[in-house]
């Protein structure tokens, strides 16, 4: 990739990532139950798929209109991994250090909305409990799980950018 892709999808990616640490603090500040409702998630995935499809067509205009699948790929995913690593940096300052007892709130809502969810279908109370002992030996904001979750954002939006870069590659 040329130096000039390379700094404009870095610069995309700098901006996806205090975006999405400014959509956690947001939440934080208005009410930390919130993180346990799963449409949250939309309020990620959105912004980072409409920054990392910019960063795609941003990185074709700066090449002419033409783009190889690799660049287009390269410039989505770089984006995408900027973004989650300044979120990921974000939240191991603001659940490790800063609150570490709205971590504890925040994984103790997890393990009540599992619990319910596996009720709801029906799950063997056996099944339950296993589960719940499990959760409650792994805590949500772990630094592993923490990482975790960084790879797995990482390998979703790979998907998500084979998808792009076929779309919008231009040769």
């Amino acid at each position: 990739m040329e130096t000039n892709m390379k700094k404009n999808t870095i610069d995309i990616g700098v901006k996806l990532g205090t975006l999405l640490f400014i959509i956690t603090a947001l939440v934080y500040v208005i009410d930390v139950k919130l993180f346990t409702n799963p449409y949250l998630m939309l309020a990620f995935m959105l912004p980072t798929l409409i920054f990392s499809i910019y960063s795609v067509i941003s990185a074709r205009k700066i090449q002419n209109q033409v783009i190889s699948f690799k660049e287009a790929f390269i410039s989505y995913f770089l984006c995408v991994a900027i973004g989650y690593f300044i979120a990921t940096i974000g939240n191991i300052v603001l659940f490790k250090i800063i609150d570490p007892s709205a971590a504890d709130l925040i994984h103790e809502e997890i393990m009540l909305f599992s619990k319910t969810m596996m009720e709801n279908f029906n799950t063997p109370s056996d099944i339950i409990n296993e589960t719940m002992n499990e959760m409650q030996n792994n805590h949500s904001f772990s630094y592993k799980a923490i990482f975790q979750n960084y790879a797995n954002a990482l390998l979703r939006n790979a998907i998500f950018g084979l998808i792009v870069a076929g779309i919008l590659k231009k040769s």
